[in-house]
């Protein structure tokens, strides 16, 4: 169900690989407020609740690698209103790396347990990633 939120990664065209934390930008494009589950109060970014977000195998729906955890429980909630955006972070235990060939999409839970989704991405490969970062940088006088 998504509720009138639209979700953007931190990507211009696909997922960055192996990321220790990924920047999303969540939009309310509904008339009612939407809160998310957060730790801490200093933002924006917020940090993102890991037990709110999920990374799924588009194609299927279903999650795009199983991991057990806990989590400490979140600490507040942000809240915004119609036409309003937040940026997050999010630190996820495990993340694609640049060998993925899957369609992925992200999916994130709101307090009120709706789930959003982002658009469907694949996952950066070197040299195709957003302004070439996997390019490596030569050393001076390297030959």
């Amino acid at each position: 169900m998504d509720a009138g939120v639209a979700i953007e990664l931190d990507a211009h065209g696909c997922i960055a690989a192996a990321s220790p934390d990924v920047l999303i930008r969540i939009r309310n494009t509904s008339n009612a407020r939407v809160a998310f589950y957060t730790y801490g109060t200093s933002g924006p970014p917020y940090e993102l609740h890991p037990g709110s977000v999920q990374l799924l195998d588009a194609v299927s729906g279903e999650p795009w690698q199983v991991v057990l955890e806990h989590f400490f429980p979140a600490t507040t909630e942000v809240s915004f209103g119609s036409e309003d955006q937040a940026d997050f972070t999010y630190e996820p235990s495990v993340w694609p790396s640049g060998q993925e060939t899957g369609i992925l999409k992200l999916q994130i839970r709101d307090t009120r347990g709706r789930f959003h989704y982002s658009s469907e991405l694949g996952v950066c490969h070197p040299g195709s990633a957003p302004n070439n970062s996997f390019k490596p940088t030569p050393l001076r006088g390297a030959a």
